[in-house]
């Protein structure tokens, strides 16, 4: 009996240890994807390319295809975002999780570029890939679709 009891505790253990990774892995993905939208938002490209894994792809509108194989080739013009756009901030919208495994997670994702009071000008759905790699989670691949909401 105490044999069966131990072995019906050892099999829960060992069914409990892949959910609990998985929601592990989740959760610092999700963590990463988090970061880098605070990290666009501070305007802080030292800390884009720190929560950012290498090569780093965005595939954006009509194909475009950008591959930065280097930390040095992430830099975004900050101040030409609010000159052309009036951007302030971004939103992150919806963030759901489509696959998980424990080194790739594919978050589907809206997100919105705000003015400083607050209100939308463009919401943007797309894809963004955060992956493992030597331990640290970060963005990888974003794909950008067309606004689903852009002010005249």
């Amino acid at each position: 009996m105490q044999k069966h009891v131990l072995g019906a505790a050892l099999v829960l253990v060992v069914a409990l240890a892949g959910p609990l990774s998985a929601q592990d892995d989740l959760a610092d993905a999700r963590a990463a994807l988090e970061e880098y939208f605070r990290a666009f938002n501070a305007e802080d490209n030292e800390a884009l390319v720190a929560i950012s894994n290498f090569p780093r792809l965005s595939l954006g509108r009509n194909g475009q295809v950008v591959v930065r194989a280097e930390p040095a080739e992430i830099e975004t013009d900050f101040a030409l975002l609010r000159q052309v756009e009036g951007w302030d901030h971004s939103t992150l919208d919806l963030v759901e999780a489509m696959q998980v495994s424990p080194d790739t997670v594919h978050f589907k994702v809206v997100f919105s570029r705000r003015h400083a009071d607050g209100i939308a000008y463009r919401t943007v759905p797309g894809l963004f890939v955060i992956t493992k790699q030597n331990g640290d989670w970060g963005l990888q691949l974003q794909s950008i679709l067309p606004a689903t909401f852009q002010a005249p």
